[in-house]
């Protein structure tokens, strides 16, 4: 009986050391919330840029690649290549 206190005790033992702290656990995951928010908000600033560069379609490429598109009939499953 004596044998089987000392190995509990030892199991228990080792799974309290792997036991996290609550205080150390709500830090890690109040750092993990602060990093994804700062990631979220530069993200969402990037969404108000504009994609691309002021009077982009009426350079000669562009306004080619749309009128290309146009002149060919639409295939099924097939999009527009702009």
């Amino acid at each position: 009986f004596h044998t089987v206190r000392r190995a509990m005790g030892f199991l228990t033992r080792f799974i309290a050391s792997g036991i996290q702290d609550d205080t150390a656990r709500t830090e890690a995951r109040a750092a993990h919330v602060k990093k994804v928010t700062a990631k979220c908000e530069s993200l969402k600033d990037n969404w108000d840029q504009p994609t691309k560069v002021d009077k982009y379609w009426l350079k000669d490429k562009a306004r080619m690649t749309v009128v290309d598109a146009d002149s060919l009939p639409l295939q099924e499953g097939k999009r527009p290549v702009w």
